[in-house]
């Protein structure tokens, strides 16, 4: 590299004129003594001394002042260069930690290198989220996300987590009645998991959010057509290699839902507390427009997420209302994976106990 090249990368680390002609004139040397830099920059002796303290707390040069004259000496290329190694990573994790996002782009689709991006990318969909968040991440990361999934299930958003490997004991020894909803373990390394309202998310590697991050990255999403597809796939082949760990109390009745698979949650877990439910439920035909039945049984929830699954195919998620029509299977509608197997979709349930 040219001399004046070199120059201008040490000015652009934040070194002066004169502490790189100072830098350079001991360089060249290995070691010079401060009369011989004085000249080499054209500064005064006594500058000189200001100009080597510069240099010594940038790990670029040491001070002998048991010589006499005092010497200065250049540290290794391999310690110097660690020393602006160290600093520029510095600055890289300050300028991450400080950088706000701009607002996705609906239906973009990027990859994403940075872990700090990754986790700031995930903890402000968690702050969007209306509806359901489902995320499959390492134990330990969930602290980073404590905030921001207790302030979602604060707003009503169901939250469903996959906590994998490394399940330490710090990072399973926390409060999950606060900041989820259902809680499985798994002590493998699946890829990292976000998704809000079936609409917005990322996936990646394991090692993304874990262990020594390396080449590993993650996409970022925002198109119902890529979400509904990793849902399904974590749903299917994740969720059920998991242990339960925590699941929360089901809601209160009656209450009424404007998504389904949370009211099919909900009236699984109070099924299985054995008791018999009624419902109000607003059901749009795929074919017809919508019907509106009060208090029909609820005769069955089939579905996976909580309990002991019950469901022909592994991303059926639905209830079973018993009509004066007869027997209607109702799944999710509006976003996601379209009720193409029940026929409707339930567009506001509200849940009764008998």
């Amino acid at each position: 590299m040219a001399t004046d090249r070199l120059h201008d990368h040490l000015e652009a680390f934040g070194l002066s004129e004169k502490e790189v002609e100072a830098y350079l004139a001991v360089l060249r040397a290995g070691e010079a003594t401060t009369s011989e830099v004085s000249r080499a920059a054209d500064v005064s002796q006594g500058y000189v001394y200001e100009l080597a303290g510069a240099l010594t707390e940038r790990g670029l040069v040491t001070i002998d002042e048991t010589a006499n004259p005092t010497v200065l000496r250049a540290r290794p290329p391999e310690e110097a260069m660690g020393s602006l190694t160290s600093r520029l990573e510095e600055v890289r994790e300050s300028v991450e930690t400080l950088y706000t996002e701009p607002a996705a782009e609906t239906g973009t689709v990027e990859v994403i290198h940075s872990r700090p991006t990754v986790r700031k990318r995930a903890e402000r969909y968690l702050r969007e989220a209306e509806q359901e968040a489902f995320l499959v991440l390492p134990a330990p990361e969930l602290a980073h996300l404590q905030d921001a999934l207790v302030a979602a299930r604060g707003r009503g958003v169901f939250v469903y987590v996959l906590a994998v490997a490394p399940l330490t004991e710090d990072a399973l020894d926390r409060d999950w009645a606060a900041c989820t909803d259902v809680v499985r373990t798994w002590d493998a390394t699946p890829p990292a998991f976000v998704l809000v309202d079936e609409t917005t998310g990322l996936i990646g590697s394991h090692g993304i959010l874990s262990g020594r991050h390396g080449e590993e990255y993650a996409v970022a999403f925002a198109q119902r057509e890529i979400a509904s597809g990793l849902l399904g796939n974590t749903v299917a082949n994740f969720w059920p290699m998991g242990e339960d760990r925590y699941v929360t109390d089901p809601d209160p009745l009656p209450t009424t839902y404007d998504h389904l698979r949370t009211a099919a949650t909900n009236a699984a877990l109070h099924r299985a507390a054995g008791r018999d439910l009624l419902a109000d439920v607003t059901l749009r035909d795929l074919d017809d427009g919508e019907v509106r039945y009060e208090r029909v049984p609820v005769v069955e929830v089939r579905q996976n997420l909580v309990g002991d699954p019950n469901n022909d195919f592994p991303f059926e998620n639905n209830i079973v209302f018993e009509t004066p029509d007869g027997r209607v299977a109702a799944g999710n509608v509006g976003g996601g994976i379209s009720p193409f197997y029940e026929g409707y979709g339930a567009t506001v349930v509200t849940l009764y106990g008998e």
